[in-house]
């Protein structure tokens, strides 16, 4: 029995690899922008070692395994990051294509995580701003993302990024939250 639930979980892990490496082709626009004394641009595998540190002091646990893999062949295409202006990065936000969200055109925002030290500053809003914009060309409908029932500066974050409250999920409790982006016009 428990064979054939490690069989389930390495099959589903394959198949969410494959539909994110399959659909992430040009989806981010690879702007830069400079903001005081931080800049804002796309991830890079260079990044992923800073960002996995960052994630693993937000969350205690490492990233999930298929996730890392995407990001490490993906990253500009997921990924955006905050470096201060002489090239320390302090934060990031993730992205991942979700199955049941896939035929939608909606991109989920994994994490965003702000080095505690830089915290306070409005970075979370502003680098969210900026990942929304980057995907704003037509790729996809809308960003999606969900922000814990009792995690208030998350919800706050996302609120002043543009995202609005669409409904609650059961299991974690949490809001789920939308931002809509513009849609390519069919010809």
């Amino acid at each position: 029995m428990e064979l054939g639930h490690t069989f389930h979980h390495v099959k589903r892990d394959f198949l969410l690899w494959y539909l994110n490496m399959r659909l992430s082709h040009r989806i981010r626009d690879q702007k830069t922008i400079e903001d005081g004394d931080f800049i804002f641009r796309a991830g890079t595998r260079h990044d992923l070692k800073t960002i996995e540190k960052l994630h693993l002091a937000a969350y205690h646990v490492p990233q999930v395994s298929w996730i890392r893999r995407v990001y490490t062949f993906r990253s500009s295409q997921f990924i955006g990051v905050v470096t201060t202006k002489n090239g320390t990065l302090v934060g990031y936000d993730s992205f991942i294509i979700n199955e049941v969200e896939a035929a939608d055109r909606i991109i989920h925002e994994q994490d965003v995580v702000i080095a505690p030290q830089f915290q306070g500053q409005g970075l979370a809003v502003k680098l969210r701003r900026y990942s929304i914009s980057c995907y704003n060309h037509g790729s996809f409908c809308g960003v999606s993302t969900l922000a814990g029932e009792k995690d208030l500066k998350a919800l706050r974050t996302a609120q002043k990024s543009g995202y609005a409250i669409t409904k609650m999920s059961a299991k974690p409790p949490a809001y789920y939250l939308f931002q809509h982006l513009t849609r390519k016009q069919i010809e």
